[in-house]
């Protein structure tokens, strides 16, 4: 499997369709490729042929896919597979359109200070993930750091990255990895290193974003040395306008000493958004000026100054994916004014007699209002997939918070086309457990999504083969057809049960790129 421009239509791993390369560095090549089975564009990173026959080069890129799989978090590229065949390996990912931020750097210059802090926050979101799984980057850098049009800032290359609670490497010992100009001083001493050591290195590319040039310049030796012996120029002396709050963020970050920066990626992400005055810029503005094939959404910019505090990075992402289409929440409101009311109203009447008889003679009275049932946990549910469709997101459904979402994966064609069926009915799902057996009143779905499809299974038990098999479930309790957008209540006819699976049969219409998806905002179950 030799990476080069003759691999253009070949199948890997009998699914993967080689489209067109994307990118090329010293160990691999990047493909855009179609997945045959799924109905999805991935990228394909390939191993460079001559390097294949290598077996350092070739453990230390299985194990760049080994480590990311380990990881699921909206700021980390998703790895789907790995393919190893006719002595070649591949790494099989997320495709993600947007530019790097060196790409955006390149092109546009500097970033302002809200657009820096934003991409600062996320991709310490993302190093805070990877180290509380015990990994370091060790190569955090612009080409590294993807602006997708969703408006996440995603973090990609674990290449070399290092299991931090083993002191197994594959590199010999005082051997220095990554790209020198973002290395920490750890790391150019060849010695141990942590997650300080990505915060320095976030610090680096930070400084760089606002300032239009790295904190060190020259040769590599000279960088190299001014790194271990002298403390970087102030931001201020490249640009007076920044705040002196984030110029002490950044410099604090690239602190010399381990012990005297931030203690972690998490608390950089704190004192980042801490000081943030508002919404920062959206991400997708930071790659305004790339070309259209590279950002295919229209860039939006976000109020940098409202009041009140800033809003947690996930809700932040949240919102800003599902401002591509705001205006169904303005009916649910209103949908929710007119209950409101019209519950008001009803009390009343129940208050005096010639209210209870006519209550009584439409038959209201009697009828107990439903109690909303707490959920107490919930997942995707994929078995005829990859088995997992944006399980970092479905804690969004129960929070009570309409700005959260899950949505299912892009697909280029319908769900009975790219599904395997084995029997089954082709399609994906979200499940929801309550605490106990119920005797389940309604599912109510929100959604900013119309024209998809669903049918509603509920089942007594939460565990076993209802969470590998759709057959598990037994008959649908009920189905529904053509989902407008908003709430909708499913009625479930006092069915009993704990665990609740809302599984898509039919994705609805596609978007303008031909690709199709659904997304909730809330689910919740009554009794």
């Amino acid at each position: 499997m030799a990476a080069s421009p003759v691999l253009a239509g070949q199948l890997l791993a009998g699914r993967y369709r080689l489209v067109r390369e994307l990118a090329k560095g010293g160990m691999a090549e990047v493909w855009e490729a179609t997945d045959e089975l799924l109905g999805r564009q991935v990228a394909v990173k390939i191993l460079l042929d001559h390097l294949a026959d290598d077996p350092a080069f070739v453990a230390r890129f299985r194990r760049e896919g080994q480590s990311a799989a380990r990881l699921s978090h909206p700021n980390v590229v998703r790895i789907y597979d790995t393919c190893h065949e006719h002595h070649g390996e591949a790494i099989v990912m997320e495709l993600l359109q947007g530019p790097t931020l060196r790409q955006a750097l390149d092109e546009r210059g500097p970033l302002s200070v809200a657009e820096a802090t934003e991409v600062g926050a996320q991709v310490a979101a993302a190093l805070s993930h990877a180290h509380h799984h015990g990994l370091v980057h060790r190569d955090v850098k612009p080409a590294n750091i993807v602006l997708a049009p969703d408006g996440r800032v995603v973090v990609t290359d674990f290449g070399i990255a290092k299991a931090a609670e083993t002191d197994a490497d594959l590199t010999e010992v005082g051997q220095v990895v990554g790209t020198a100009k973002y290395l920490s001083p750890e790391q150019l001493r060849g010695g141990s290193v942590d997650g300080r050591s990505d915060v320095y290195s976030l610090g680096v590319v930070l400084y760089e974003a606002v300032c239009g040039q790295p904190p060190f310049a020259g040769s590599g030796t000279a960088v190299a040395l001014a790194r271990l012996t002298s403390p970087p120029e102030p931001l201020r002396s490249h640009r007076p306008d920044i705040p002196p709050w984030f110029e002490a963020t950044v410099l604090r970050a690239m602190a010399r000493e381990p012990e005297d920066r931030y203690r972690s990626a998490a608390e950089l992400q704190t004192a980042l958004l801490d000081r943030t005055p508002g919404h920062v810029a959206d991400a997708t503005t930071v790659a305004s000026a790339t070309s259209a094939a590279a950002q295919p959404h229209p860039a939006r910019v976000l109020p940098t100054t409202p009041s009140g505090p800033a809003p947690p990075p996930r809700s932040t992402l949240s919102s800003m994916r599902r401002t591509r289409r705001p205006e169904w929440w303005a009916t649910a409101v209103t949908v929710t004014a007119v209950a409101v009311v019209l519950g008001l109203v009803l009390a009343v009447l129940a208050r005096t007699e010639p209210g209870r008889d006519l209550l009584d003679r439409i038959g209201l009275e009697e009828a107990a209002p439903a109690q909303s049932v707490p959920v107490i946990d919930s997942r995707s549910f994929d078995p005829l997939g990859d088995g997992a469709e944006h399980p970092e997101d479905t804690g969004a459904i129960a929070d009570d918070r309409s700005a959260t979402t899950w949505s299912t994966e892009e697909y280029l064609a319908p769900l009975a086309q790219v599904k395997r069926s084995d029997g089954e009915s082709p399609g994906v799902g979200l499940v929801v457990v309550i605490a106990g057996v119920h005797a389940l009143d309604r599912v109510t779905i929100e959604t900013p999504d119309s024209g998809w499809s669903a049918t509603v299974y509920v089942s007594e038990t939460t565990s076993g083969a209802i969470e590998r098999e759709l057959s598990a479930w037994g008959s649908p309790v009920a189905t529904i057809s053509n989902l407008s957008a908003g709430t909708t209540d499913v009625e479930l006819g006092g069915t009993a049960g704990q665990s609740v699976l809302v599984w898509i049969t039919d994705l609805g219409p596609p978007n303008s790129a031909g690709a199709a998806s659904v997304v909730i905002a809330e689910l919740s179950l009554w009794s």
